[in-house]
């Protein structure tokens, strides 16, 4: 970083300079915020998640008081407005938290809901109110879609290359543009690894062809919300976890998509 600051003309002030260990066992020193996230050395994203739940509880409950005066769709509204962006401002960076805690943030929506006597899939269907883990996977499978139509940063190319640019090949499954997930070579807490956006790379080589085709993130995520719509309009009880890869990670299966 010294080196960079000298090539750019940066000082940084030694005062704010610490040193860290990340790791799931071992890690050292305090946790840090990036890029506005707190990061726990430990990598649970516990702290992450409580200074989470600590902003969107308050906003929930306001947004309830004012029932007297709104209509449930005003209401959803403003819960989209004023908590969405909260939740999913750095929901790449807790995304591999255990399910336990990421939970908590879906109660907070639950919650929100039963106090309106709204039902989850009625808040789908009719008001387009996805529930979190739902939107949770599909934000993250459009971010490895941005990588396909390479409108990420080159980082994800390199982090995340082409199943042919690894293996000259390409996979026997899926569509035509897979993503190799570096899961094979993944040897140190593979259940770490097996709830992290690597392994959404599974998830995202089994869809159809037509829907990873698409040249935009929007138009990409606007078929696989769909998709889950028809799911719940079937009553799929598993249709809120249709893109979810967690179930797979235990046994390195394949989440299947019909």
């Amino acid at each position: 970083m010294h080196k960079w600051g000298e090539a750019n003309r940066v000082t940084f002030d030694a005062g704010k300079e610490h040193l860290v260990v990340l790791h799931p066992s071992e890690s050292h020193g305090d946790s840090f915020k990036l890029l506005g996230c707190l990061i726990d050395l430990n990598l649970r994203m516990h702290s992450a998640i409580d200074q989470l739940l600590s902003k969107i509880r308050p906003k929930s409950i306001a947004i309830l008081r004012t029932r007297a005066y709104y209509s449930t769709p005003d209401l959803i509204n403003q819960y989209k407005t004023h908590v969405w962006g909260l939740v999913e401002c750095n929901c790449g960076a807790y995304f591999h938290a255990a399910s336990g805690l990421l939970e908590k943030i879906a109660q907070v929506q639950r919650s929100f809901l039963t106090k309106l006597e709204v039902t989850e899939k009625l808040a789908f269907l009719e008001f387009n109110f996805a529930p979190t883990c739902l939107r949770r996977d599909i934000e993250i499978l459009g971010l490895l879609h941005k990588r396909v139509i390479r409108q990420s940063h080159p980082t994800f190319e390199r982090l995340l290359p082409f199943w042919s640019e690894r293996f000259g090949t390409t996979r026997g499954i899926g569509h035509s543009k897979p993503l190799y997930g570096q899961w094979a070579d993944a040897t140190h807490h593979r259940s770490l690894f097996g709830k992290s956006i690597f392994m959404m790379v599974d998830t995202y080589n089994n869809l159809p062809q037509n829907v990873v085709d698409q040249l935009s993130v929007s138009a990409f995520q606007a078929l696989l919300t769909e998709r889950a719509r028809e799911r719940c309009r079937a009553d799929d009880p598993l249709w809120a976890s249709c893109f979810s890869a967690r179930s797979a990670s235990s046994d390195d299966q394949l989440p299947v998509l019909d």
